[in-house]
């Protein structure tokens, strides 16, 4: 994610590569960022000492130690934190009183189609942070209480999505389809479908409708889907998401 949000960065022209610095303990990541033109170190301390923003790009049971070797040297003004279940609060009790901005986002953000939500701390708003966001994908900003939902819905989404793809792929295959052509025309069909959301003011359930004729053929798939509980499988799924979310939140 960190690779992509970089990429971004670069393509956008919001930084040049000689303004960012990246910390990581793996060598072969930063031999790959390097390639970018950035600075490289794997010293937190000299991101810490030198930065305006700070960017958390680590997985969060990593953070406390990471908080623990730069709470003492930190100056920037800016946190910025991609970490899952670690809140502006306990970002505040490690790092002290600066700006906080917490994002949500998925991935899809490695070919510029990423959604992320984005929550500030009170009385703090940057443009360029939702700027750097918005360069690989849409932003929404919230109130960081919703960040469990945002999670079970954009942050976990892209999983349910491909599911929903594989067994459409499946499908295609049982029906004497190529896998090749099977995986083009599901991929073109879930996109497709999804700009047709976005763009047309029907209800979804009149979309729905608009694409099935009595006695025809695809109501007889919708109607197995409502028979076997397709929607309320999701949304169960998803509630499991959320209430761990918080839990993690919690922890």
């Amino acid at each position: 994610m960190a690779s992509a949000i970089l990429g971004g960065i670069l393509k956008g022209g919001l930084l040049k590569a000689d303004k960012i610095v990246v910390s990581d303990r793996d060598d072969e990541k930063l031999a790959v960022m390097a390639q970018n033109g950035v600075t490289v170190t794997r010293d937190n301390k000299v991101v810490a000492t030198e930065a305006e923003y700070v960017m958390f790009a680590v997985k969060p049971q990593v953070a406390p130690a990471v908080f623990e070797e730069i709470a003492d040297v930190i100056s920037a003004s800016t946190v910025v934190s991609i970490m899952a279940g670690v809140s502006i609060s306990k970002l505040r009790a490690a790092l002290g009183e600066r700006n906080y901005a917490r994002i949500m986002p998925n991935t899809p953000a490695l070919v510029g189609e990423g959604m992320s939500a984005v929550a500030f701390s009170e009385g703090y708003r940057s443009r360029f942070v939702i700027d750097v966001f918005s360069s690989v994908g849409k932003v929404v900003e919230l109130d960081e209480s919703l960040f469990d939902a945002v999670t079970s819905l954009s942050g976990s989404g892209p999983a349910y999505v491909y599911m929903f793809v594989k067994a459409l792929i499946e499908g295609g295959v049982r029906g004497g389809l190529d896998f090749a052509t099977a995986k083009e025309l599901a991929v073109q069909t879930v996109r497709g479908a999804a700009q047709m959301v976005r763009v047309d003011s029907r209800p979804i359930d009149e979309l729905i409708d608009a694409v099935c004729s009595k006695g025809g053929t695809t109501i007889q798939a919708v109607d197995s889907f409502r028979e076997d509980g397709l929607e309320d499988i999701i949304v169960k799924g998803m509630e499991k998401c959320r209430k761990r979310s918080e839990e993690l939140g919690n922890a």
